[in-house]
């Protein structure tokens, strides 16, 4: 991922649970060795995924580190606010301007001063009228969403940079460009667009913080803004600037060319539908306002979740316009080519899977006839075809695919249970067998197809299973001899808590016990055979004994006599 990117993840916090792939608008989300990657050629930045993800694992990178080597360096620091700071700090947002100032801020505008300046030459542009239609560039998602996805709209972009830019350049033609400028508010692409800034020579933002961000910074700092006084802007906008965040640019219909509508739309699927509908050239000369956040600035991605509702919101911004609005209107001496910018072409190009490829895919997906697509659009893409180009350019997988996974789950599940050679069965509290396996079937004296009315006492002992929903502890490893059944099996009983159900597993070693019976008889025969062999040969052994103390008596008596002989004759000499 670029280094500069405005979002980046942590190392292990993903889950997988697919939540940001799923509602990601673009798609720009993929799993790289089971970790989630944002392709920067892809996103805008929205921070969808940011404000969706249940382990908070999107990360906005913090350019506070930046920020305060400036502030160290006894650098120039300035602070450009984006007037809906009034929505986030409520009560205390005049004391914001204090804390800023502890931080280290030398000088803090309002960014609806540069409205003031655009706003006219907007109004120059689009008088002109050499096109058309005219879409604003305030916003930077939009911006990003028509480069990237609707490149060919790039024509009627208003070539001026936005707000937050233009501020930043009136900051440093006041304050010098030595000076840093900070800009503050609640857009995640804001910072991208920084980032782009910052690849200059001379950047005209250095640095961009969330609100939240800011709030906590000031935490940080141990600094207690409740109790600091009231602090005040440097430069202030006009009153109709102040209200940008609601209304946009304040550009009126009488203002405009006869022949050109004023439409402001904001919100992904308004935004997406109105480019649609300008690549099918279905729509009347028109001057287009567009934001990517629905209701505008006032619901950017720090006001996700927030505490104050979008309404008690509004309401702030409507207040603060009114009471803190000194000027209505505020001429620029600046000309129009000062603010120039260009929208180049970063369309996201998709390679395309021929026939036989989207076939391959398609069927890797279990999705083998035309009836299997579903396009549920669970997995994020509308449709199974559009998964399966994703597929193929490596920004998606065939297992996410929750009919896929289902039905594979099923199938695997439907395999073990019907092929498995053990008897499975699933019983109720009532003892009544509502699921049961062709093993089971065929071993269990079961000659007739399982009707779903069945209870376990018409073919085995139930007490062991009484025990089970009684005590709701499995019973698992037992050996049962089934008599009726002449089976000897393993019994597992495992008690399914959800369900109030026992699963009964048992494992058929019938065979297995018979071949042990049968080795047990082979041993014992054995044993007597050695033994006879042992007798017969302890016998023999007596015999043999029994015939040499024989010999050896007659021996002894025989050499006896013959030396008592051999001695008389020796006397009678």
């Amino acid at each position: 991922m670029e280094n500069n990117y405005a979002l980046t993840l942590s190392d292990n916090g993903c889950k997988n649970c697919y939540k940001c792939i799923r509602n990601c608008p673009v798609k720009a989300i993929y799993f790289n060795k089971n970790l989630t990657e944002i392709s920067s050629t892809r996103c805008i930045a929205c921070g969808k995924c940011f404000n969706i993800c249940p382990q908070k694992n999107k990360n906005m990178p913090n350019g506070l580190t930046r920020i305060s080597d400036f502030i160290d360096n006894n650098r120039k620091m300035i602070a450009s606010i984006d007037p809906t700071f009034v929505a986030y700090f409520g009560d205390n947002y005049k004391k914001l301007l204090t804390a800023l100032r502890l931080l280290g801020f030398h000088y803090i505008g309002e960014t609806a001063v540069a409205i003031d300046a655009l706003n006219q030459h907007y109004e120059k542009i689009y008088l002109n009228d050499s096109k058309k239609h005219y879409i604003t560039s305030a916003c930077p998602t939009a911006n990003l969403l028509i480069q990237k996805y609707y490149p060919e709209l790039n024509e009627y972009m208003i070539p001026i940079l936005s707000p937050m830019m233009v501020h930043g350049k009136l900051l440093k033609e006041k304050y010098g460009n030595e000076s840093k400028v900070v800009f503050i508010g609640p857009c995640i692409a804001a910072k991208i667009e920084c980032s782009d800034s910052l690849l200059d020579d001379m950047p005209l933002i250095d640095g961009v913080l969330s609100f939240q961000e800011v709030e906590d910074w000031i935490k940080t700092k141990n600094i207690a803004i409740n109790e600091l006084e009231d602090g005040f802007f440097d430069e202030e906008g006009s009153k109709d600037a102040k209200a940008f965040p609601l209304e946009g640019f304040p550009i009126t219909q009488e203002k405009l060319p006869s022949d050109k509508n004023m439409i402001k739309v904001s919100g992904l699927e308004n935004v997406k539908e109105i480019l649609h509908s300008l690549m099918k050239d279905e729509v009347d000369p028109s001057y287009i306002e567009m934001n990517y956040c629905l209701n505008g600035c006032i619901n950017g991605p720090v006001f996700h979740n927030f505490k104050k509702s979008l309404y008690s919101r509004k309401k702030l911004v409507q207040q603060y316009k009114e009471i803190s609005g000194k000027i209505d209107k505020i001429e620029s001496t600046h000309s129009t080519t000062e603010f120039d910018r260009e929208f180049v072409n970063k369309k996201v190009e998709n390679a395309k899977p021929n026939i036989a490829e989207l076939r391959k895919i398609l069927k890797e997906m279990g999705k083998f006839k035309t009836s299997d697509e579903l396009n549920c659009g669970t997995c994020g893409y509308d449709t199974c075809r559009d998964k399966a180009i994703a597929v193929y350019n490596h920004m998606d997988k065939t297992e996410m695919c929750l009919p896929y996974i289902r039905n594979k789950s099923e199938t695997i599940s439907s395999l073990i249970f019907e092929h498995s050679p053990n008897h499975i069965f699933l019983v109720n509290r009532d003892l009544k067998i509502i699921s049961i396996n062709p093993a089971a079937v065929g071993h269990l004296y079961l000659d007739k197809q399982f009707d779903g009315d069945l209870h376990l006492s018409t073919i085995l002992d139930f007490s062991d299973y009484m025990k089970v929903f009684e005590t709701k502890k499995s019973i698992c490893g037992k050996i049962v001899r089934l008599e009726e059944q002449n089976l000897t099996v393993i019994q597992n009983l495992l008690y399914i808590e959800e369900q109030d159900t026992v699963l009964a597993i048992l494992n058929d070693i019938t065979k297995e016990e018979q071949k042990e019976m049968e080795l047990m008889e082979v041993k014992k025969n054995t044993a007597d055979m050695l033994q006879k062999v042992i007798t017969k040969q302890m016998m023999v052994v007596q015999e043999i004994c029994s015939v040499l103390g024989e010999t050896t008596a007659e021996t002894k008596v025989a050499l006896t006599k013959f030396l008592d002989v051999t001695l008389e004759k020796s006397g009678d000499r």
